[in-house]
């Protein structure tokens, strides 16, 4: 006796098994995965061949009460995760002030060492032109102290004449 059951692999059937826990069956079967089947052969009960799990009796239904208690138990959960994300959000909104603080210091720290800049190369200009006035200086003396030696070894000339 041959009998194909649409279960799609291997865990789904023994979950099925594991959900009906009346399903038993004795022989074998085989996964056919071209046309996603179960091939069986041997002895089934009624439950396997119509593939329909049948609910136990003793099946217990949800009190009203139970059913509030766990729903209670939802809406306290998705408070506490509001609450979460709130809390979140104003870190988030304390970290975004901070950055924002942050990037007007940046920004002023920039521009003063954008002017400091300037005014350093203002002084180093005033320096460079010292620097160039005083070489020119030292230069201007320095000919004139040639011209000055230059005439004094004349004038020693014309005292003691060389020999």
């Amino acid at each position: 006796m041959k009998e194909k059951i649409p279960f799609y692999n291997e865990k789904e059937f023994h979950d099925m098994v594991k959900k009906t826990k009346k399903g038993t069956f004795s022989g074998w079967y085989i996964i056919n995965k071209n046309n996603n089947s179960v091939e069986f052969s041997g002895s089934f009960n009624r439950q396997f061949k119509l593939n329909k799990p049948v609910i136990p009796v003793n099946t217990e239904y949800v009190t009203r009460k139970e059913f509030n208690e766990y729903k209670d138990s939802n809406d306290q959960r998705l408070t506490k995760i509001e609450t979460e994300l709130k809390s979140q959000g104003q870190r988030i909104q304390v970290v975004e002030d901070k950055v924002d603080r942050l990037t007007e210091v940046v920004m002023v720290q920039s521009q003063q060492i954008k002017t400091q800049g300037e005014a350093m190369n203002a002084r180093m200009d005033r320096f460079e032109s010292l620097v160039l006035k005083s070489l020119e200086s030292i230069g201007n003396t320095l000919t004139d102290f040639g011209k000055r030696l230059d005439v004094i070894e004349t004038r020693l000339d014309k005292i003691d004449p060389p020999k």
